[in-house]
């Protein structure tokens, strides 16, 4: 059967995700695509999350959630007084529900994850594999306000990304940085696998449903869809087509944001760009979202750090969007045209009068990111590395 696991091994895998979900964010939008391929090929995948999230659940996954927590329904990445609250209620719910899952693998996301799936692992004996979205001692200070907070967080951040790797058995990263990262903590096996894109989640869009329902007007427009948390840097491209329009530029392009989450400072921040070029849409669903990028002539991701994957990229390239990223989080996609913060206006504006230029971006963007970045792929490397820890577990148990 295509997309069959090989030999029909079954793996009954744990994916711990220590955050909201679903959700249309980019550790969530990760872990949906990674579990949705693990089940297509056969595999028993159930997701561990706290109770709240937004959007449908993909058929065949099985979700194990921690309590709610009253009134509690932040999507927004970052620290804040009750996510250490529902991390222990969530690593609790796991060690209650080892016996009932009797899982072979134990997959954990982002930094509290692994910390909290450690007991559950080591009573199921089961491996302990870590997905590195992030280098917190990169992240942590973003979120923080104030020099000396922000190297207090970098510092404690730098302490938990060497002891991470010392407590798993592997490591799953999404970039070199990560990688490297993982190498030097003393991992014992670090595999780089990037994220991917199903091609049907790409295909559908209808720009005009989304200009009929949010009433937006010709383009062009640079497009933003994501978290709108510190660490995009999304000020950098607010304020690049904000000083176009205060410029007077004529041409310069309208400025549409997407986020599942409300994005107040941003909104006032591009107060110089005219209402009808300026628009702040909350969207939770990917077909809403979907719609609205096929709105849009041009992405951007100004984001100067990631260690991780922007997964953000593959849906614009995948949309045939061509994408204007900062240096730090750009990748070798076809479609990628990388610009400095202090030249992204120029850039945005060089593109939006050349539409040949444009057109020939985004076709190679979207033939390049269907041809290298599928799920599928993903998960058959995942299914290897599954089934090469599990051999590793059996031989030194027997």
């Amino acid at each position: 059967m295509p997309g069959a696991p090989q030999e029909s091994i079954v793996v009954r895998v744990l994916q711990v995700a220590a955050f909201p979900f679903p959700s249309p964010q980019g550790s969530q939008v990760y872990v949906a695509g990674m579990a949705r391929a693990l089940a297509r090929r056969g595999h028993e995948v159930t997701v561990a999350c706290y109770a709240h999230g937004v959007g449908e659940v993909s058929p065949g996954l099985r979700l194990l959630r921690a309590p709610p927590w009253p009134g509690y329904d932040n999507l927004r990445a970052g620290p804040d007084r009750v996510k250490p609250l529902l991390d222990l209620a969530l690593g609790a719910r796991l060690l209650r529900r080892r016996g009932e899952g009797a899982w072979d693998v134990v997959h954990a996301h982002n930094v509290e994850a692994p910390i909290l799936a450690w007991p559950t692992a080591r009573a199921l004996g089961a491996p302990l594999i870590y997905s590195a979205h992030t280098l917190l001692g990169e992240e942590l200070p973003l979120y923080l306000e104030g020099a000396l907070a922000r190297r207090a967080g970098a510092a404690l951040g730098a302490v938990v990304d060497r002891a991470l790797p010392r407590m798993v058995q592997a490591a799953v990263v999404m970039s070199a940085e990560a990688e490297a990262a993982m190498r030097a903590g003393g991992c014992p096996e670090v595999e780089l696998i990037p994220p991917g894109v199903d091609a049907a989640d790409l295909d559908g869009a209808d720009p005009d449903r989304a200009r009929a329902r949010w009433g937006l007007g010709p383009g062009p427009w640079v497009a933003y869809a994501g978290n709108p948390d510190a660490y995009q840097d999304l000020p950098v491209l607010v304020s690049a087509v904000a000083a176009l329009h205060a410029r007077g530029v004529a041409d310069a392009p309208g400025l549409l944001m997407i986020s599942a989450s409300p994005m107040p400072e941003l909104e006032a921040l591009a107060a110089p760009i005219p209402a009808a070029r300026r628009r702040f849409i909350q969207a939770s669903a990917w077909e809403d979202v979907r719609d609205l990028l096929a709105c849009a002539q041009l992405a951007a991701s100004p984001r100067r750090s990631c260690p991780g994957f922007p997964i953000k990229l593959l849906n614009t390239l995948g949309l045939g969007l061509p994408t204007i990223c900062a240096p730090g989080s750009a990748r070798d996609i076809a479609g990628v045209v990388v610009a400095p913060h202090d030249r992204f206006g120029e850039v945005i504006l060089t593109l939006c009068r050349d539409p040949a230029r444009r057109e020939a971006l985004g076709q190679a963007a979207a033939a390049d990111v269907r041809a290298r970045f599928t799920w599928d792929a993903a998960a058959s490397r995942l299914e290897a590395l599954y089934e090469r820890l599990r051999s590793t577990n059996r031989a030194r148990v027997g």
